[in-house]
């Protein structure tokens, strides 16, 4: 089983007492402006707010190209620029004090209909602020959606709604979670298609090749290639290691021409241990030793067009927390058949769908047992341990033959 140092988020109570300080300090600032009759207060201070607020949970905005993006409004058709914009988790809008923070939200909404969000960016929240008040909305299907207004005196009190900056995810509609892996699954066939061209159609299902070796070398080498960047695409979101490092790696240190150079180098890195690490560049120094074989093979260099990189690029502003780690297998179904890569999605397989094919399998005799155990009054905290311990031998090593994965529709990233 694979294993990487943990980026750690903030715990609640030092999210608390960062927003006590950033109401005390806007308050004072508040107090000043009102004083000396300061105006166009949204244009000159919007950015510092925002990247205040992030900060209070743990988020370093200036290193994440958040401020003054670029977007069309849907409305009118006109150019404009979104305030904040965290691809995948929030759109931000501030206004000047005393502006109906309904008119924020509805720019922002404007934005989002505008064409320039595509599918795989769409954030799950818009916050709107006329400095003085925070109104936050929650994007999704009715039943689920909140939409609450408090003021910058009471933004302690609500650090649960606002948490989800920090990585902590309220429970996804079982509608949002689909669309979300529709969207996952449709990213990895564009990063497929952008790798070895749009001819390559494989058989699914019965028909498909029994083992690696009998599909073209091509199509083996991309599948393994896939698979590692996915690991790195859902670590960037899932704290396996600092937020965005490998977003920042790619957009800061890459370009079309050396990404591929900069990849195989960055596998070589992930594989060795920080211990036995020489002259590693700083881009990559951050990244920890993850053991295991996913980065054990060395694979030939991939060259890279332009649509190549900017293909991951995309694949790297989806917020991968949003679908469950049991699908990432089917993700792949829409990767090597072309008439899954050309099906809009219907040929995703769901979490429910690939539990009812495991359960029977072993899990549900894994389950079974661990129910036994705790029910049990008589069972010892030693035997607890040793069940827990031997979950670590359940090791399928076909998880690995991306064939497996296209016919099972599940995958271990990392054995």
């Amino acid at each position: 089983m694979s294993s990487v140092t943990t980026a750690p988020r903030l715990d609640r109570a030092t999210m608390r007492r960062n927003l006590d300080g950033f109401k005390h300090r806007w308050n004072e600032r508040l107090d000043g402006w009102r004083s000396l009759d300061e105006g166009a207060l949204e244009r000159k201070y919007a950015q510092s707010y925002w990247a205040e607020l992030l900060a209070c949970f743990g988020i370093t905005a200036s290193r994440m190209d958040l401020f003054e993006q670029d977007a069309k409004r849907a409305s009118s058709g006109q150019r404009g620029y979104i305030d904040l914009f965290w691809p995948g988790v929030v759109i931000g809008e501030a206004k000047k004090p005393g502006v109906d923070l309904q008119v924020a939200i509805d720019q922002a909404r404007d934005y989002l209909l505008g064409g320039t969000v595509n599918d795989a960016e769409q954030p799950r929240y818009i916050i709107a602020t006329d400095f003085y008040r925070i109104r936050l909305m929650r994007l999704g299907d009715p039943e689920t959606r909140f939409n609450i207004e408090f003021p910058l005196e009471e933004i302690t009190d609500h650090v649960d709604e606002l948490k989800f900056l920090a990585g902590y995810e309220d429970k996804l509609t079982h509608v949002e979670q689909t669309e979300a892996s529709i969207a996952a699954s449709k990213i990895m066939a564009n990063l497929f298609t952008a790798m070895v061209g749009d001819d390559v159609d494989e058989e699914v299902g019965d028909a498909a090749p029994t083992y690696m070796h009998d599909e073209e070398l091509a199509v083996q080498e991309t599948s393994m290639f896939l698979t590692r960047l996915l690991f790195l695409l859902f670590g960037d979101d899932a704290g396996l290691w600092e937020q965005d490092l490998f977003y920042r790696f790619i957009l800061e240190h890459t370009n079309s021409e050396n990404v591929g150079m900069q990849l195989a180098g960055l596998f070589e890195v992930l594989n060795t241990p920080e211990e036995r690490r020489r002259r590693v560049p700083d881009s990559m120094a951050a990244f920890p030793y993850v053991n295991g074989t996913l980065f054990e093979t060395i694979m030939p260099t991939q060259f890279f067009t332009p649509e190549m990189r900017d293909a991951i690029l995309v694949a790297c502003r989806f917020q991968w927390t949003n679908i469950s780690p049991a699908i990432f297998g089917s993700l792949f179904q829409l990767v090597k058949s072309k008439e899954a890569r050309r099906g809009d999605g219907e040929h995703y397989t769901s979490e429910k769908n690939i539990l009812n094919t495991l359960g029977p399998l072993f899990l549900d005799e894994l389950r079974e047992e661990a129910d036994r155990l705790i029910n049990s009054k008589s069972t010892s905290v030693k035997k607890l341990q040793e069940f827990r311990d031997s979950l670590a031998t359940h090791v399928c090593m076909e998880a690995f033959n991306p064939t497996w994965i296209q016919n099972n529709g599940t995958v271990a990233l990392a054995a």
